[in-house]
């Protein structure tokens, strides 16, 4: 089974914006980068400026991602540049729950580099929260290595 990317409409930019939005105030939670308090604001504030035009935003490319005709993910990257390197930077790959562990991730990201290949850029980037083993995993499988890595040691009170 193949998976086909298809640009968001309005109506999917909506249900992608409330997932993303309160997943990645959960991530940033969780990596001890934000409180719980502040972390909606903080993720909606950031998805606004990132979007500022919505899913029309310039250099932003806003996927679902389909199989069989079901929707069961998105995909969203950034066409930016490392120096004068053109690069694709995955912001977030998403599937859903029930349709995890069945090759669609590794056939999306392989689409991604497909676009971006097409698009003119050198090299395909992201970033994943180091507690998140299975993404990871699959990244490593596609020849993805480290380009900087932030490390965390908590200390107890004196």
């Amino acid at each position: 089974m193949s998976v086909t990317l298809i640009p968001m409409d309005d109506a999917d930019f909506v249900t992608f914006t409330e997932r993303a939005v309160e997943e990645y105030a959960q991530g940033m939670v969780a990596s001890g980068e934000w409180s719980q308090a502040e972390a909606p604001h903080r993720s909606a504030t950031a998805f606004t400026q990132l979007l500022d035009k919505g899913r029309l935003t310039e250099n932003h490319q806003l996927w679902v991602i389909r199989a069989n005709q079901r929707r069961i993910g998105e995909l969203w990257i950034a066409r930016r540049h490392v120096g004068a390197k053109p690069i694709a930077f995955i912001l977030d790959i998403y599937i859903e729950p029930g349709e995890r562990r069945q090759g669609h991730a590794r056939q999306s990201m392989l689409a991604a580099e497909t676009w971006a290949r097409q698009n003119g850029c050198e090299e395909m980037r992201l970033h994943v929260f180091g507690r998140n083993l299975p993404a990871r995993g699959l990244y490593e499988q596609l020849g993805y290595d480290i380009a900087s890595l932030t490390m965390a040691k908590p200390l107890p009170p004196a």
